[in-house]
């Protein structure tokens, strides 16, 4: 899954077959030309739809563990339970942002909202509504970005046939902005990917060493943006690499 070419500049490659990809967003997406085997869900006036759970469960969800959980049971659905990989760069920001401004104010933190904004939360919601006892893996960014997830997929493809990995983010509070370039919708991207070669359109991400800054990405990371417009290949430059990217076998 992982190839290391040191002598020609480039550090790895990783290989995936995509089984099927789905995505939300708050706000409305013209769905025009997209990547094959997937689909863009409704905006429902920026509330994801989780009309497949009971009422009283979906009260409990947040707007983004509603978005992950949604792209996550459709990806499922089509395809199965399977080991899976969570990714977001700052997960619940408003939720903990709030909780640390009650400690600020020397308030009592609840321990049912403490347990609701810590990193892993989402990726425990999603597993238990969908009824799933397989492992899973919950990441927040680094030097890697986003790809850092698709590093750990290709680890875990090692051991199971096929790995669903969940992306998403939200708007981080007002606090943050002077600081922190991030997301300006909340959106969430599932996507069922399998080991190369076998049927379905191929992945190809290859990582070039580089230094410099990253280029910042106000808005949905550049592989996202290519996934939902059709784009078939691009490349995004994060601290220490550039990250190319490539969809083939598609007719």
């Amino acid at each position: 899954m992982t190839e290391s070419i040191a002598e020609s500049g480039i550090e790895s490659r990783l290989a995936f077959t995509v089984k099927h990809w789905c995505f939300w967003q708050s706000v409305h997406h013209p769905q025009t030309k997209v990547w094959p085997k997937g689909e863009i869900l409704p905006h429902n006036q920026g509330k994801a739809d989780m009309g497949f759970l009971p009422a009283m469960q979906r009260r409990r969800l947040s707007p983004l563990a509603r978005a992950a959980c949604a792209v996550a049971w459709r990806c499922r659905g089509e395809n199965g339970d399977m080991p899976s990989v969570f990714f977001s760069n700052h997960g619940e920001s408003q939720y903990y942002f709030e909780m640390l401004e009650e400690l600020a104010e020397g308030e009592h933190v609840s321990p049912s909202r403490f347990s609701q904004c810590v990193h892993n939360a989402i990726a425990g919601l999603a597993s238990f509504h969908g009824s799933s006892f397989l492992p899973y893996v919950a990441l927040a960014g680094g030097t890697e970005g986003l790809f850092s997830a698709f590093l750990e997929v290709g680890g875990m493809l090692l051991d199971a046939p096929q790995v669903l990995l969940v992306c998403y983010e939200q708007p981080l509070p007002d606090a943050y902005l002077p600081f922190l370039t991030g997301s300006q919708t909340t959106w969430a991207l599932a996507m069922t990917l399998a080991r190369s070669g076998d049927v379905g359109p191929q992945l190809q991400l290859t990582r070039e060493q580089a230094n410099g800054p990253a280029s910042p990405e106000n808005g949905l990371p550049k592989l996202v943006q290519s996934i939902i417009s059709g784009q078939q290949s691009g490349y995004c430059r994060q601290d220490r690499a550039i990250w190319h990217w490539r969809l083939d076998g598609v007719s």
